[in-house]
């Protein structure tokens, strides 16, 4: 019998128990599309740098370009969530995604495939908040932990494979094979969504139509103008020059129009991004959350991949075998946090996440210069088993915070916060890396991050009047 949310007011043409299921593996499929692509071009970059004679930094940009588009226009997408019907934005984005990937694949030179990735990050910007929407409406609050736990696992199967399969297409076949994997996984949810949609008010998360609302657009123009040349600025400085005519003004650039971002969203109505929600501490420290957990991610995986190439002398195939540690404990407490979250809260996973994370990142800044890789085995394993204890209590209690018709929106925060600890991770760790060539540097600034992190944690996390409440609010 269809389990039913604590207010069925709020709900109409509940699917039933197997078409919650099938729509639960569908919206697993879109975020780990998301996330393979965030990984999958970890081990392909050098051999990507040679074939175009790209440098270091022009490399880098294959990464962050994608991951630039995902920040600016993430929360658009969270946005267009609660007011459109996510039937068709699953479609759009996803169509958008998977023929972006296909050019990524017959780029013919570096300049096609940074702009292929801007492609293809618009496509990622619009569909990745929305399986988190979609479950918080399908699943009532007394399972969505559990649900948002096999989701998070399912999705794990994509983020953990991404490594393996850069480092076996990229060795045995072609680095062009890491983008053409990705259109059979976007038909698939195509297929999905055309014959079992959401339905009712599930599908469709207002009464009021599109043309009731107008659209942030100086927001979006100067979230996405700050962002490129304040990401340009940090990244270009050790090429051009910290002190050159052209950084200065990138930083300027990027810092007025971030300014003016800033000044419209707490005057406008209808904001591109409730900065109003980063009033409660518990909201902005679980954004903090993410943020730095994706940093941590972005330099474990791109200089992660980057040392065991470079410092151990694996082939990018062995490569991704060996940075596989770092990523094949997620699936086990994936789940697990689930059921942690479902039984002791959000506060208590998040903190020994952070913990652990903290611990892991700095045993790793200590030893990685022994250039052993058995040595930091026992780190990556553990930084591994400590991600999705940080990434699922946030999300869950910052959408879980707010009334149903803001739930894409919270959403679409908090997921903007994880990308733009994406593109600012890049941009420094690479920053960092090419001003020092020292990976202990940049592991040890995501270290310092963490447990920053932790310490702000430990005094907010889940204490405030959102969390308390939040399943009351469901």
């Amino acid at each position: 019998m269809t389990e039913l949310p604590q207010n069925p007011t709020k709900y109409t043409c509940m699917p039933s128990v197997v078409h919650r299921w099938v729509l639960l593996a569908a919206m697993s499929f879109i975020l780990g599309l998301a996330l393979l692509d965030e990984t999958v071009v970890s081990l392909a970059l050098p051999t990507i740098s040679e074939e175009f004679g790209m440098t270091l930094t022009q490399a880098h940009w294959v990464v962050n370009s994608y991951l630039l588009m995902f920040a600016a226009l993430v929360a658009l997408g969270g946005k267009l969530a609660d007011l459109v019907n996510i039937n068709y934005l699953i479609l759009s984005g996803m169509i958008i995604f998977g023929l972006a990937s296909l050019a990524c694949g017959f780029a013919p030179n570096g300049g096609f495939l940074v702009s292929a990735r801007v492609v293809q990050g618009i496509g990622a910007a619009i569909m990745f908040p929305l399986p988190i929407v979609a479950i918080s409406r399908i699943f009532p609050p007394e399972r969505r932990g559990f649900a948002l736990g096999v989701f998070g696992s399912i999705a794990t199967i994509f983020l953990s494979s991404g490594p393996l399969v850069s480092g076996y297409f990229t060795s045995y076949f072609s680095w062009r094979w890491i983008f053409w994997i990705n259109p059979p996984f976007v038909l698939i949810v195509c297929l999905v969504i055309a014959f079992a949609p959401l339905r009712g008010r599930i599908a469709h998360g207002q009464d009021k139509s599109l043309s009731d609302y107008s659209f942030d657009w100086l927001g979006i123009i100067t979230l996405l103008v700050g962002l490129f040349f304040f990401v340009l600025a940090i990244m270009q400085a050790p090429e051009w020059g910290w002190t050159s005519k052209d950084i200065v003004l990138s930083f300027v650039v990027g810092v007025s129009a971030l300014a003016v971002f800033l000044w419209n969203e707490l005057h406008k109505k209808a904001p591109l991004i409730q900065v109003r929600f980063f009033k409660e501490p518990s909201f902005a420290v679980a954004a903090f959350v993410v943020f730095q957990a994706q940093y941590s991610k972005i330099a474990m995986f791109i200089f992660g991949a980057l040392y065991f190439q470079d410092k151990l002398g694996f082939a990018p195939f062995f490569a991704g075998l060996a940075l596989m540690s770092a990523v094949v404990m997620n699936a086990a407490t994936a789940g697990l946090s689930g059921v942690c979250v479902d039984k002791f809260g959000v506060r208590t996973p998040a903190m020994w996440g952070l913990l652990v994370l903290s611990s892991s990142t700095l045993w790793l800044t200590t030893f990685i210069s022994q250039d052993n890789y058995w040595l930091l085995l026992p780190a990556l394993l553990a930084w591994g088993a400590a991600m999705p204890l940080l990434f699922l209590p946030s999300m869950k209690s910052s959408v879980d915070s707010v009334e149903l018709t803001k739930k894409g929106q919270a959403s679409g925060v908090m997921i903007t916060s994880q990308m733009l600890g994406g593109t600012i991770g890049m941009s420094v760790s690479s920053s960092i890396f090419l001003f020092t060539e020292s990976y202990e540097y940049v592991f040890g600034t995501a270290a310092v991050v963490t447990l920053l992190c932790y310490l702000l944690s430990f005094m907010y996390f889940g204490k405030g009047a959102g969390a308390l409440n939040s399943e009351k609010q469901s």
